[in-house]
Order: structure tokens, then C-alpha cells, then sequence
């Protein structure tokens, strides 16, 4: 299954459209922010390792926490966007699952971002935390964001996409005509996708809204995830802050989730 859910993502994450939409942004998430900030005074000038960078939203924010900057991503398009938007910084092709370009005990801050480890099934997750713990100095760092199953999005149904009305003709007449595209590419890969979807006791995997339903998403509760990272090998209770950038006391209902993991 962890095949399926990867032949679908990287498919939409090598697509034209998709690239260009995450080379734009620059900057970090509330929560991502929150957490950074949390700990960028204990890992200021080590090796920092950004994970699925994507289009490069987070490079300019993890480069002034320390210049020993690497950016790695599965993508290769997402690679060749980056390379293009920072020509002074380093990027690397390479897959979370299997860092064979990053040395033992070498990182002191690893960041994944924008539910980036979402994108794999179980098995790939579990391995990607076993990677990021094996790059880890001891005492370093992993930084990540992850959906939550907790959240309303994670028992939505359909959703159609957006539609901004306006008063100029023109423009919509512009928004009409992507709402009807969109329409009918998102109900062809719902209708495509939706067989593949895992429910456990432990976590999902759902074919999520993102990008007009052209992608598996993992989602698991808080409780859950520290456990994860805990049996890894990371330190337990593992410190959480909710998409608004509020830690989390108990427990959210808010989609997404960045959390701190320090290697033993």
C-alpha cells in the first residue's frame, strides 16, 4: 500500500502546477514558528537538515538560525525550483526513508515541514523516524508537522473547491470556468484515490482535499504520535504546538500539529 500512496503524492508533487504553487511562499506557519523559536538558541550554527523543502518556503528562516544548510526533498522539480530561488544554498535530491547522503550523528536541528511526513504510508512514516533519529546528534533535534485525527478534516466529506464571487464580469467569468475545472478534476481523483484509504484504531490514511483530492494523507492523534516517536527512540512527551501557534496543553482539535523531538 505504501507504494500506491507514493506512486499518487509524488505524482502531483512533480506536477508544473503544484511545483510553482509551493515556490512561491516564503516564511514559516504559526506553529512551525513557535517551535523553531523554541529551540533555535540551542542549535544556532550546527547542521541543520530540511526535509522536503519543497519549493523552499522555510530556507531562508532555517539559514538564519545557521548557514550549514542542506535542503533535501523527493521531488526532483521541487529540487530544480529551489536551486533557482536560493543559488547560494545547498539542495540535495534525496528521499526522507533513506538519507544515505547525510552521515551518522551529523545533524543538530532536522525540520520537516508542512505535514511533509504525512505524505507516506505507515511503514515509510515509521522508517523516516528511525532516519531522522539515526542523522540526529545526540540531544538534536527533529522538528515536524503533522495532521491531526482529531480534527474535523479528518471525517469531511467532499468538499468543492472555493469559489470567490465578485462584481467584475470578467474576472468572474475567470473564476467560474477554474471552479468548474477543478470541479470535475477533483471528483475524478476522489473517485480514483478514495479506495485507497486506510482506517485503524492507531491512524489514517485519507485521500484529503489538498490539491483538488490529488493526494493520501497520513492522520493520527497526539497521543499517538508521541508514542511513535518515543518507540523510535526519541525522548517521551514530546512538546506540541497547535496550527495557531499555541502550545498544547492536553490535547486540539485543530488540523495540524508541530511538535519537538529531542534524540535521547
Amino acid at each position: 500500500m505504501d507504494n500506491v500512496i507514493d506512486r499518487i503524492n509524488l505524482r502531483t508533487m512533480r506536477s508544473a502546477a503544484v511545483v510553482a504553487h509551493y515556490a512561491r511562499p516564503d516564511g514559516l506557519l504559526p506553529h512551525e514558528r513557535a517551535s523553531l523559536d523554541q529551540v533555535a538558541d540551542e542549535v544556532r550554527g550546527g547542521p541543520v537538515l530540511d526535509i522536503g523543502v519543497g519549493g523552499g518556503r522555510t530556507v531562508r528562516a532555517l539559514m538564519k538560525v545557521s548557514p550549514d544548510y542542506l535542503g533535501v526533498d523527493y521531488s526532483q522539480e521541487m529540487i530544480d525550483a529551489c536551486r533557482t530561488r536560493f543559488p547560494h544554498a545547498r539542495f540535495e535530491h534525496a528521499d526522507a526513508r533513506r538519507l544515505s547522503n547525510v552521515r551518522d550523528a551529523s545533524i543538530s536541528l532536522a525540520v520537516f515541514s508542512c505535514n511533509g511526513i504525512s505524505m507516506v504510508g505507515h511503514d515509510d512514516r515509521l522508517a523516516i523516524m528511525r532516519e531522522v533519529y539515526r542523522v540526529l546528534k545526540p540531544a538534536g533535534v527533529f522538528l515536524f508537522t503533522t495532521y491531526n485525527r482529531n480534527s474535523p478534516e479528518a471525517k469531511a466529506g467532499f468538499r468543492f473547491p472555493d469559489l470567490h464571487l465578485t462584481a467584475n464580469p470578467v474576472r468572474m467569468l475567470v473564476r467560474a470556468a477554474r471552479f468548474v475545472k477543478d470541479t470535475a478534476i477533483s471528483f475524478h481523483q476522489r473517485r480514483q484515490h478514495i479506495k485507497h484509504e486506510i482506517h485503524t484504531s492507531s491512524y489514517a490514511v485519507l485521500n484529503d482535499v489538498c490539491h483538488n483530492y490529488g493526494v493520501m494523507l497520513y492522520y493520527i492523534t497526539l497521543a499517538r504520535q508521541r508514542q511513535q516517536l518515543e518507540d523510535a527512540g526519541f525522548q517521551p512527551d514530546a512538546v506540541a504546538f497547535d496550527c495557531r501557534g499555541r502550545r498544547i496543553e492536553g490535547d486540539t482539535v485543530l488540523d495540524s500539529m508541530a511538535l519537538i523531538a529531542r534524540k535521547r
